[in-house]
C-alpha cells in the first residue's frame, strides 16, 4: 500500500482508525505541507495540516472547535460506515510561523481495508 500511495500524483494521507493517525503520506502531500515523512507519521490530521486547534490541551479532533468540522466528520464516517466522501470542504485556522492564517481545505475519503485514504484536493490560503 505504501508503494502504491507514493506512485499516485495527488497529495494523499493514509490513516488508521484507532487512534485516527496518519501512517504514511506521499511526496505530494509532504511537499504541500512542507514536512518530512517523520513529521506526519503517527500524527493526527489536524496536526499535519497545522490547525491551531490540534495543539490545544484537548487535542486534535477533541477540542470544542473540532465539533462539526466536516473533514473530521467525513473521516470518522468513512471509518465507521465504510462510506466514501467526495469534495468535503472546510476552513481551518492554520499556524504558519508567527501568524494564524485561514486556509480552505477540501478532501475526499475512501476506506481501504481497515485504513482510510484521504486525498487532499485543496489546501490554500483563503
Amino acid at each position: 500500500m505504501r508503494e502504491w500511495i507514493k506512485a499516485v500524483d495527488v497529495p494523499l494521507l493514509l490513516m488508521q482508525g484507532n487512534p485516527r493517525q496518519v501512517i504514511t503520506a506521499n511526496n505530494q502531500a509532504l511537499e504541500l505541507f512542507g514536512k518530512e515523512l517523520h513529521e506526519v507519521e503517527g500524527r493526527r490530521g489536524g496536526q499535519v495540516f497545522d490547525c491551531i486547534y490540534a495543539f490545544t490541551e484537548d487535542g486534535c479532533g477533541k477540542d470544542s472547535h473540532c465539533e462539526g468540522c466536516k473533514i473530521r466528520d467525513g473521516i470518522i464516517d468513512t471509518f465507521t460506515t465504510g462510506k466514501s466522501h467526495n469534495g468535503v470542504s472546510t476552513s481551518l485556522q492554520i499556524q504558519k510561523s508567527d501568524q494564524i492564517i485561514p486556509y480552505l481545505l477540501q478532501v475526499s475519503t475512501e476506506k481501504v481495508g481497515d485504513l482510510a485514504l484521504v486525498k487532499i484536493e485543496r489546501f490554500e490560503n483563503a
